[in-house]
């Protein structure tokens, strides 16, 4: 994590050089952004995962239930 911090305290220091101080503290913005964008579509991606695996797990229930009603086991 240090080493990722350094390296975009380096960024921004380019980008001060090369565009100036707004337009580097608007990329550090639209950067930090982007890590805030992404963090939550993991999250959400996550729970459609999990949701998806719950219903799964429900259909499988459901159709064992159907099966065992129909040919019970002696």
């Amino acid at each position: 994590m240090g080493l990722r911090v350094a390296i975009f305290v380096e960024e921004i220091a380019m980008l001060e050089q090369l565009y100036g101080k707004h337009a580097a503290a608007l990329y550090a913005q639209a950067a930090d952004f982007n890590k805030t964008a992404r963090f939550y579509y993991m999250k959400a991606q996550d729970a459609y995962y999990l949701a998806n695996a719950q219903a799964s797990y429900d259909d499988w229930r459901r159709a064992r239930r159907q099966w065992d009603y129909f040919y019970r086991r002696k």
